[in-house]
Parts: C-alpha cells; structure tokens; sequence
C-alpha cells in the first residue's frame, strides 16, 4: 500500500471518529437541553415514573405462562447410502521445452557477456 492511501486511510478514520464524536456530544446536548427546559413538576414525574414505592413486589401474583413445545420431528432411517464419488485422475499436462538464445557475445552461455 502506498503511503498516499496509508494517509487517506487515516484521514477518513479520523473524519469518521470525530463524525461519530460530533453525533454522540450533539445528542447529549439536545437530551440535556430538553432536560432544562422541562418543568421541575415533570421532572419530578420522570424521575419516580415506573417506580411506586407503594407496591410491595413480593405481594405480586405469579404469572404462568403456557409456551407449546415444538413438535418431535419424525425418525429418518437411512437404507441406502450414496455410492462413492470416483475420482478421475487427470493426465499430466504435455511438456512444453522453450529454448531461448543466449544473448551477450554469441556464445550461448550464461548470457553474461563475460
């Protein structure tokens, strides 16, 4: 990887973690806001709501709820199996032998040119 994509890579990463900051600080002062503009008698509500201290949860009925079980899927007895995969052997590719001259001085060798 080039360093010219090593650093637009990291740009786009930092481009997305302060996105995903800026949404997160965004959020909370909107939640917060709306917070201070509520009245102190919602507040109050909001704070207590779904708790009563009056109701004493052991003092509660229990609740039995009926859940149908699934039904037992049927037996599969397996009489015959399936024949074995033959595996043809593939013939080995012909052999093909290129020649290349040499180059340099014409001797054919190394190709050096010594």
């Amino acid at each position: 990887m080039n360093s010219i994509h090593r650093i637009g890579l990291t740009l786009a990463g930092v481009a997305g973690a302060l996105t995903m900051a800026g949404a997160l600080a965004i959020q909370g002062y909107a939640s917060d806001q709306a917070a201070a503009r509520a009245t102190p008698a919602q507040q109050a509500a909001a704070k207590t709501q779904g708790t009563d201290p009056t109701v004493d949860p052991t003092a509660l009925d229990p609740e039995t709820i009926y859940v149908n079980p699934a039904p037992t899927p049927a037996v599969i007895t397996v009489i015959h199996t399936a024949p074995p995969t033959r595996t043809r052997r593939q013939p080995n590719p012909p052999v093909i032998h290129i020649i290349v001259p040499g180059y340099g001085e014409g001797d054919g060798g190394d190709g050096g040119g010594d």
